[in-house]
């Protein structure tokens, strides 16, 4: 075997052994985000990220899984990547260098909704009416123990919380996301936001051109 034989034969492996669906097994990185395009779930979720916390991988694996617009994050710009298991490669990912000032530009494009359980006046998850939204949720998860900033939770349009059952007084981003993002994703699929066209709900209200696009990767 020459050595163009080879780098074929491990191209060839490196995309069957990926953790994708058996449809993807074959297919390039760009097949599979031009392929995920025609299904996306007019969803957004941003997390926190000051402090470097872990849980980031494990949201952009969800919002893979549930097929999310976009993911948006704060603070440090370098991730681990390692509970990505690979999905960084076809979600859309967003580091927002300029903090809060980036976030009040998003306001024209999504309703900001928190996930926390500390705060006052917030909606159960499961009573919350999601088809009362007139723009695509943007939804906001703070980092491992101290979860959203008072300068995020006060952009809130609505502030939602998971009901517990339990002694624990929190679940992690992780596992919160999981629980969100499906709940969400179900409850949208027949809702005013799905039915808009990709056209009405991204009009260029928002100016992404100011907003670095860049995902810097351990």
């Amino acid at each position: 075997m020459n050595e163009m034989e080879t780098v074929i034969k491990e191209e060839r492996w490196s995309l069957w052994t990926r953790n994708v669906v058996d449809k993807y097994k074959s297919m390039t990185d760009d097949m599979i985000k031009k392929d995920l395009k025609k299904t996306v779930n007019p969803i957004a979720v941003c997390m926190e990220h000051w402090k470097g916390d872990f849980n980031i991988s494990t949201l952009i694996r969800n919002a893979n899984a549930f097929n999310i617009e976009k993911v948006y994050y704060l603070g440090k710009k370098r991730i681990d990547r390692r509970g990505c298991v690979g999905t960084h490669h076809y979600t859309d990912i967003q580091h927002l260098s300029n903090g809060v000032c980036d976030l009040e530009d998003l306001k024209n494009k999504y309703t900001f909704i928190a996930i926390d359980n500390n705060v006052s006046k917030t909606h159960k998850l499961r009573q919350f009416d999601w088809n009362k939204l007139e723009k695509p949720p943007l939804v906001f998860f703070g980092e491992e123990g101290c979860g959203l900033t008072e300068e995020v939770l006060n952009l809130a349009d609505y502030r939602i919380e998971i009901e517990q059952y339990g002694s624990v007084r929190s679940l992690n981003v992780g596992t919160a996301s999981g629980i969100v993002l499906f709940e969400c994703v179900q409850h949208l699929k027949n809702s005013k936001v799905a039915r808009m066209s990709q056209t009405e709900l991204y009009d260029g209200t928002c100016n992404e051109q100011n907003v670095p696009s860049q995902l810097t990767l351990l």
